[in-house]
């Protein structure tokens, strides 16, 4: 077997059912730290778990408070076992966050909000930026930052990203004949394939016209070709083993494996940050129950994602930022099945390396957003809001990069970050 990440790549993406890490495979640098985003896209209600309320100020689900000795609180029930198993296996290393206050009840801003701390759609999330600069310090990074939930904001350092999912862009990018529709069954497919000389010297033509045109150019412009022309380089790194070709990643993964591909990539030295999607329908805005059935599944996945990182020597190295748009109303709507609405804050969840286990940031007992101090996210009249800026600028300096050049103004939210 090759012992190259290229090979390893293959091996890992090729098998979903069995992934495995070959004996031989390039080990993750010792220093390197990693990324997972996990998003539950549709909009969580905070009330199955991670902030639990009571009536009469919410409509909430049945349950008892658990807290553990390490800090956190969250909501438990008999019908909801996974969440007890994974706060019982891993609250020495998880933090919530309540609180968050997003400002948007519409699904796309808000995403775009709590996922790059801006309100732009063409500002990198956090984990771009942060694979970006773990391609600074880790040039032989193949792919630093993975798209496989389909969700990803790349913006300007799209050239560090590649999608595997929804969209399946690495895959047309090993093998270009699967960029196009194929013929109708039994008819030829009209086109040609480069022979290895002519593809050789398609790519140096095009290398050749990069270089040309960023030639004595400074500033945004260059930065753009200088990431272009970097791209050009990975790309043709990662095409150079023909048993890419072979790479077959299913459109529709669960979370699970989607996991277990992020921690085989990061394991073989070859990505630094994933984005993974729950595959989940998180928006009741009737049968309010559902919530509950993703909640299970949700923290049953992120249970195996957790050991499989364990497993790997990886976890106490790598932050997972569980995350959602915002929450639900604190109250039942009036639909035949009644669900919640859209509400304009959100918590997340984060475990991992350099986390300080507890609860931070708070809601009253209407679920709505309290100030609090930015350093300790305690509760406090003289404090702030938690703002979605606050919090993604904190998650960038607890992975030790500056937030200021792309969350200007934000001060960053300090409190579960060791």
């Amino acid at each position: 077997m090759s012992t190259s990440r290229r090979h390893f790549l293959v091996s890992t993406a090729a098998g979903l059912g069995a992934l495995a890490v070959p004996k031989a495979s390039f080990a993750a640098p010792a220093e390197q730290r990693f990324l997972l985003v996990v998003f539950a896209r549709g909009a969580w209600d905070v009330t199955y778990c991670l902030d639990p309320k009571a009536p009469p100020g919410c409509d909430v689900p049945a349950g008892e408070v658990t807290t553990y000795p390490a800090g956190p609180r969250v909501l438990t029930s008999s019908e909801r076992p996974s969440i007890r198993a994974f706060f019982d296996a891993h609250a020495s290393r998880a933090a919530i966050v309540n609180g968050i206050w997003i400002g948007s009840v519409a699904h796309v801003p808000a995403r775009v909000r709590i996922l790059t701390g801006t309100r732009s759609e063409r500002n990198p999330d956090v984990a771009a930026i942060f694979a970006a600069e773990a391609a600074g310090k880790q040039p032989a990074l193949a792919l630093p930052y993975v798209d496989l939930g389909g969700g990803a904001y790349a913006g300007p350092l799209a050239s560090f990203m590649g999608r595997v999912g929804n969209t399946n862009q690495l895959v047309t990018l090993l093998n270009r004949a699967k960029a196009f529709r194929g013929a109708p069954k039994g008819k030829a497919q009209p086109g040609f394939e480069f022979t290895g000389e002519e593809q050789a010297a398609l790519a140096k033509f095009v290398a050749g016209r990069a270089d040309a045109a960023r030639a004595g150019k400074t500033g945004p412009e260059a930065q753009v070709l200088e990431g272009f022309r970097t791209s050009l380089d990975r790309a043709e790194a990662l095409r150079r083993d023909p048993q890419l070709r072979a790479m077959a990643v299913g459109t529709a993964t669960s979370l699970a494996q989607q996991g277990e591909l992020a921690v085989a990539m990061f394991r073989g030295g070859v990505a630094a940050a994933a984005f993974l999607d729950s595959r989940l329908d998180w928006d009741t805005h009737d049968a309010i129950a559902d919530q509950g059935t993703a909640h299970e599944q949700l923290f049953a996945e992120l249970g195996t994602i957790a050991r499989k990182l364990d497993e790997a020597g990886l976890l106490a190295r790598t932050t997972v930022a569980v995350l959602s748009e915002f929450t639900r109303t604190p109250k039942l709507n009036s639909q035949p099945e009644p669900g919640k609405d859209h509400w304009p804050l959100t918590s997340a969840l984060v475990f991992g390396g350099g986390v300080r286990p507890g609860v931070y940031g708070a809601t009253d007992e209407k679920l709505g957003a309290m100030r609090v101090r930015m350093d300790d996210g305690k509760p406090s009249d003289g404090g702030r809001l938690l703002q979605f800026d606050n919090f993604a600028a904190g998650l960038l300096e607890h992975l030790a990069v500056s937030s200021r050049r792309w969350i200007a103004n934000a001060e960053p939210f300090r409190g579960p970050f060791a």
